[in-house]
């Protein structure tokens, strides 16, 4: 019986150690994803490294070369070099010198069929002698065709002029002639008409000769060669060198932010072709895949252990922990983005949102160091230089510095405008130290050696800085998003005009009037010691908000009848003991936010009702008076606000029970009370030091003597 006992303990005790790992598993899981997401974004380096555009400016660092590379011309470049090249191609004519024959014997052949048709038949004419007309043909034939008869190309008519071609014969070059050394068909004519004109007496019929030569001579004796004209051209196209110049291992490709010209242009596309066929071939996908999976699981690693030590609060809240991974993501995305769009630049990115919000939420390391890890990791995404992680993280040490909340709009835009001036002096700094100059230095030429200051660069910095004010509204949206409490919602619930508030004034007012009080000690006790003086001043209105259900059973409200008188020592204490738990319930009700809620269970720990407590156990000495009826539901405090305002609260109700208190009794009330919890151990989980502790107990005793009105003892003859 004894074994199967143990056995269901040891049971339980394992589900229950399961149970609570679960959100451990539940925060590797999300870290796992967080880096998964991130490495989506990761560059492969098979590709080239830089990302740039002609008219635009290189956004890298120096690039050097780092081996030899010749300087391709660009295609454009190429094609006007060819354009040149054709147009100084003297082109090729072949002569044929058969046509001559060819077309003499087909004169001949001709004259005779069309003679016997047109052969006059007047008796006067009867007898003419055609062989006249045929000598006379011939004749013209064998001048026209050994000056040569050119048939000019299309796209040659329009240079007629100026013409000049090559003439071969066979396998032969004759030389260069041009059209006045030959004939056209057109200057053939003119030279037919102008001999018959000479003979006419002789040659009466030179019409009828006139009009069957130019039949002949349609046909020419030179003509286009278009397979010797092209493989010269195809010669002439292959000597043009698709390079221009070399660039040694060593030499300056591009400076950073210099605009990119068409030489620069040239230089970069031949590197990146050179890099790209003889770099690249030799790189693994994988083996850089997982040395950026490395870096980036090892950037997330350090955030989630730099949460565990010095942020547990938000570590071991899930919804807290989630809003982190999820900035994170956010921004990783955000600067891929805007990295990949080149009408925008990094400059444009708000990345002073990030410790904003966060130290609108939690604290001033955990908001720096967010800041950090989302620079690093950015920087590491795409390449960037130290230029844009030196500004990102000088500009977010001031908005932390600068402790940027959204409490006051006032203030808030005064910070905005340390970030702008930030920003820009960091940026002009950094400009000045490359380029060695504020303006322009211009060559005797004209041209632009080195261009200064980017001055238009500022644009994107004060939109950079406009863009900041998203903080404002994103705030409260993640407040109810991931159940945070921010510094606007506090004002708001500071606001007296609160229904919760004038409710209590109204059922409660000597509540209220204690709760102010309580209010005011706090906040400066938080002060002091640096702790979250709105939050502790805000849950110190709250605290006692369950007292309006019965506000009678308090004393603070009561006037001559005191209700305890008709209940037993364990029910007032009940009702005492109700106060948190109706608190807690009207908070809820009311939507109050849960940090409030945990000040209203906490304000009295795990304290007892001593009052009711130890009357029960005076006036019942034979009874085992059980603790725990008296003992209030707790939990201890947990935070430095917490115990702060328990102490505030017990110091406030416990000093006006002293009558006419001097400055040695306010003393040592404060040291008794404060020393009750600590004895009792109701400051144990709480962060608090020794050193937090007195300079905690010197603002009470200071504010108590002021708010009990205890007066310095002057001697008699000095009193007022």
């Amino acid at each position: 019986m004894t074994e199967n006992y143990s056995t269901k303990i040891m049971s339980l005790k394992i589900i229950q150690n399961s149970i609570n790992s679960i959100p451990q598993i539940v925060r590797f899981i999300l870290l796992g994803m967080l880096a998964l997401f991130i490495s989506l974004f990761f560059p492969t380096n098979l590709n080239f490294d830089y990302d740039f555009e002609q008219g635009k400016r290189w956004k890298h660092n120096d690039l050097k070369a780092p081996f030899d590379f010749p300087i391709k011309k660009t295609a454009e470049e190429i094609s006007q070099e060819r354009n040149q090249i054709a147009k100084q191609i003297v082109p090729y004519y072949r002569w044929d010198k058969d046509v001559v024959l060819t077309q003499k014997q087909a004169f001949e052949k001709a004259f005779q069929t069309t003679w016997a048709l047109y052969e006059p038949l007047n008796d006067a004419k009867k007898h003419l002698d055609s062989l006249e007309y045929v000598q006379f043909g011939l004749e013209v034939l064998d001048q026209i065709y050994a000056k040569r008869l050119i048939e000019l190309q299309p796209e040659h008519l329009e240079q007629e002029e100026v013409f000049v071609f090559e003439l071969l014969d066979g396998n032969v070059a004759l030389g260069e002639y041009t059209v006045q050394d030959v004939f056209t068909n057109k200057a053939a004519i003119q030279f037919l008409v102008d001999t018959l004109y000479s003979v006419e007496e002789n040659l009466t019929e030179s019409k009828f000769l006139s009009d069957l030569l130019e039949q002949i001579l349609v046909v020419p004796n030179i003509v286009f060669d278009s397979v010797v004209t092209r493989k010269s051209l195809e010669n002439a196209f292959n000597s043009v060198s698709p390079y221009r110049g070399m660039v040694k291992a060593g030499d300056p490709i591009i400076t950073r932010d210099r605009l990119i010209d068409s030489v620069a242009y040239s230089k970069l596309i031949s590197y990146k072709t050179k890099y790209d066929q003889e770099i690249n071939q030799h790189k693994n996908s994988w083996l850089i895949y997982l040395g950026y999976l490395a870096l980036t699981v090892a950037l997330i690693a350090i955030f989630a252990l730099f949460m565990q030590f010095y942020a547990p609060e938000v570590f071991n809240n899930l919804r807290h922990f989630s809003l982190i991974l999820l900035i994170v993501a956010g921004y990783a995305y955000l600067a891929y983005v805007v990295h990949d769009t080149y009408i925008l630049d990094l400059y444009v990115i708000p990345f002073c949102i990030i410790p904003i919000i966060i130290i609108n939420f939690f604290n001033a390391q955990l908001a720096l160091f967010t800041h950090v890890i989302i620079v690093l990791l950015i920087s590491m995404l795409l390449s960037l230089d130290y230029h844009f992680i030196l500004i990102q993280i000088l500009v977010g040490m001031v908005a932390v510095v600068n402790k940027l909340k959204t409490r006051h709009l006032s203030d808030f835009f005064v910070s905005l405008l340390y970030i702008g001036i930030a920003y820009a002096a960091g940026f002009i700094s950094l400009e000045i130290i490359h380029a060695g100059t504020i303006f322009p230095i211009v060559s005797a030429n004209g041209t632009v050696i080195e261009e200064g200051v980017r001055w238009d660069m500022l644009g994107w910095v004060l939109f950079n800085v406009f863009l900041t004010l998203l903080s404002y509204p994103l705030i409260p949206l993640f407040e109810k998003l991931f159940g945070l409490t921010s510094d606007i919602t506090l004002v708001e619930l500071a606001d007296m005009d609160n229904r919760l508030l004038k409710d209590l004034s109204i059922k409660a007012p000597g509540t209220l009037q204690h709760s102010l009080q309580v209010a005011n000690l706090s906040e400066a006790a938080a002060k002091v010691i640096g702790a979250n003086s709105l939050l502790v001043k805000v849950a110190a209105l709250y605290h006692d908000i369950g007292k309006m259900s019965a506000p009678q059973y308090y004393i603070e409200n009561q006037n001559d009848e005191n209700p305890h008188c008709k209940l037993t020592h364990l029910e007032s204490a009940q009702m005492i003991i109700r106060h948190v738990t109706e608190g807690v319930r009207l908070a809820k009700k009311n939507r109050l936010p849960t940090v409030l809620i945990d000040f209203i269970l906490t304000h009295h720990g795990t304290t007892r009702v001593e009052y009711f407590y130890r009357t029960c156990q005076k006036e019942n000495p034979d009874l085992d008076v059980d603790p725990t009826n008296f003992t209030y539901p707790g939990p201890k405090p947990k935070t430095k606000e917490q115990a702060i305002m328990m102490m505030a609260d017990s110091l406030e109700a416990a000093s006006k029970s002293l009558k006419s208190p001097t400055e040695e009794d306010i003393n040592h009330l404060v040291d008794k009370i404060i020393q009750g919890k600590i004895t009792m151990g109701q400051l144990e989980n709480t962060n608090l030091s020794f050193r937090e502790l007195e300079e905690v107990k010197k603002v009470f005793k200071q504010l108590l003597k002021s708010m009990n009105h205890v007066r310095i003892v002057y001697p008699d003859d000095e009193a007022a």
